[in-house]
């Protein structure tokens, strides 16, 4: 019955090797699904080019940039290649505790002291054309480029997204008020619905 059925492979349409695992997302959205947050140092969008090895507040906000410049769209295992945010969940409290202690110990070895902050999009938000939001796992998301940008103009477009739909919260008051044993499970739906 299948006997006609040929397999077809057109050169230099498809290139694999042997050493590159491609990931794909959950999902991908441009409206934000629940509302979601992420710790912040700056008001404005500071992502950095993960193969400079800068020494940054956050780890979590390294990119990887390509050798065209650009930062492409991309879901990687161990860094998103855009802004992290996650609900209000046991790992989104982890990494906000984690990198607000990072922050911290920053200012205790004699950084200047900055603006740290939760930033809170709201479910419902809409993103600019220019922005997708990529469910990565289970409660993980990046804001990243819809199409390949250099990471100054990624930058600049996530800092005019944030102060036109971001909430700034105090992580200290934030962190008391949502105590970490009332967060979400990573793989419950119920944050969905916030």
């Amino acid at each position: 019955m299948f006997s006609s059925l040929q397999r077809v492979i057109i050169p230099g349409i498809i290139r694999r090797s042997s050493n590159h695992r491609r990931f794909s997302s959950v999902s991908v959205h441009s409206v934000f699904p629940a509302t979601l947050y992420r710790f912040q140092v700056y008001r404005e969008s500071k992502l950095f080019d993960k193969s400079l090895g800068e020494d940054e507040w956050d780890p979590e906000d390294s990119v990887e940039v390509q050798a065209d410049g650009l930062v492409h769209p991309k879901i990687t295992l161990d860094v998103s290649n855009g802004a992290l945010f996650m609900p209000n969940t046991h790992f989104m409290q982890e990494v906000t505790r984690r990198s607000y202690d990072y922050y911290l110990e920053g200012l205790d070895d004699g950084k200047p002291a900055e603006n740290p902050h939760l930033l809170c999009i709201h479910k419902g938000t809409e993103l600019p054309d220019t922005l997708l939001l990529h469910r990565e796992r289970d409660s993980r998301f990046s804001l990243q480029p819809s199409h390949p940008m250099p990471l100054t103009a990624l930058n600049k477009t996530l800092t005019e997204f944030y102060i036109k739909n971001g909430i700034m919260l105090d992580p200290d008051k934030w962190l008391e008020k949502n105590p970490y044993h009332e967060a979400s499970f990573d793989n419950s739906a119920e944050w969905m619905n916030e």
